[in-house]
């Protein structure tokens, strides 16, 4: 596990460039568009994860809970008739930040698996508050919302608009993570994931960065929820099972900790694999397990860690 992201400074650009191109491949269908704006988004939220998991040694079993109200906050502002993209957004940042900014000064109050149970313990609050709360549809959410706009008079009503917008949420996200692993900040959040104490010890307000690293990470993945909101037409309560947040610790585990583009290639990894066995069987879960075990055993620095292996072999 690294400190710092193992791609070169070359290696985003021309990754983002050939995901600017890739609408252009002939196989790109409507489908194919929406199923790569799936991936990019689970893979973002992936990596704004990592920033606990990867470098700060934290483990979320609540970032469900973030997407979810993401894609209520959005949701209930497009079924009112506000479609401009951005108050969507704005809104869905400062819903998702007043939960976040609630669970991390509890949270982060303790270590290891309590951190872990205490995320899980509000998130399940949250989905059975809006499970059962018909003011927000109960268990069928909201549903068929209008097209969101990105300007007056510019909808946001076609698949490569939604993958370009997908795309360019994606970039932002890498950017801020980027810079935060980089900066003074993140390198307190890699001395707290290797000694707590240690850093307690050197004049480090712990409590605090931990604070930070979950914040920014909450508001990120708060965006790709409103941004699934808007691609999808729907919120519902499914958006926040336990099931999804423990869908994003697979993707950062399959990519691998501590990288910000292993989380992306996982979280990509992940939907598609999920979308083409799920196709021809109906417990693709376990297939999905075995694939996790196998990476675990044979490539436990994620799939990213096969390029510094046949580095190292050649």
């Amino acid at each position: 596990m690294s400190s710092a992201p193992r791609t070169l400074p070359w290696g985003a650009p021309a990754a983002f460039a050939a995901l600017a191109l890739l609408p252009l491949a002939p196989f790109m269908s409507k489908y194919y568009l929406l199923l790569a704006f799936d991936a990019l988004v689970f893979g973002a939220i992936a990596m704004s994860l990592d920033l606990l998991m990867g470098y700060t040694g934290l483990v979320s079993f609540g970032h469900a809970a973030f997407y979810g109200l993401g894609a209520y906050a959005a949701a209930v502002l497009l079924e009112r008739g506000v479609l401009s993209l951005w108050a969507c957004l704005g809104f869905a940042l400062v819903v998702v930040g007043v939960y976040a900014f609630v669970v991390a000064y509890f949270a982060t109050t303790r270590r290891g698996i309590y951190f872990a149970l205490l995320t899980l313990i509000f998130a399940e609050v949250v989905y059975t508050f809006f499970r059962y709360t018909q003011t927000f549809g109960g268990s069928d959410g909201i549903q068929g919302l209008p097209e969101a706009m990105l300007l007056p008079g510019v909808p946001i009503d076609t698949p490569i608009k939604k993958y370009y917008l997908v795309l360019a949420y994606l970039i932002f996200g890498y950017v801020v993570c980027r810079l935060v692993v980089a900066s003074h900040f993140g390198r307190v959040l890699v001395a707290i994931r290797e000694n707590e104490d240690r850093a307690r010890f050197l004049g480090y307000n712990v409590p605090r960065y931990k604070m930070g690293a979950c914040m920014i990470s909450a508001l990120l993945t708060g965006l790709g929820g409103a941004l699934y909101a808007i691609r999808a037409s729907y919120a519902t309560p499914d958006l926040m099972l336990w099931t999804e947040s423990g869908e994003f610790i697979i993707s950062v585990m399959i990519g691998g900790l501590g990288t910000l583009a292993g989380p992306i290639v996982g979280g990509v990894f992940f939907t598609l694999l999920r979308d083409k066995v799920s196709s021809y069987v109906d417990w693709y879960f376990i297939v999905i397990g075995l694939v996790l075990v196998a990476i675990v055993l044979f490539m436990p620095r994620g799939l990213v860690g096969l390029r510094s292996a046949f580095r190292l072999r050649t």
